[in-house]
């Protein structure tokens, strides 16, 4: 007589959570003012699209506050 043997059954694997660390709101990297002013000085929200797209994140912002 032959023995068969079936599979365990396995649960299905999931993949392991990310895990998002976020920054403190209340910690501003001066590496990030640096690079805003440079983007200031060169005139980079002086177009129109980036207009509306800043107003846009600002506006959000305001509203989640």
């Amino acid at each position: 007589m032959t023995t068969i043997r079936r599979p365990k059954s396995r649960k299905p694997r999931r993949a392991p959570a990310l895990r998002v660390v976020t920054a403190d709101p209340s910690v501003v990297r001066l590496s990030r003012v640096r690079s805003a002013k440079k983007r200031i000085e060169n005139g980079y929200y002086d177009r129109d699209d980036v207009r509306d797209r800043l107003v846009h994140a600002v506006l959000g912002e305001i509203l989640r506050g």
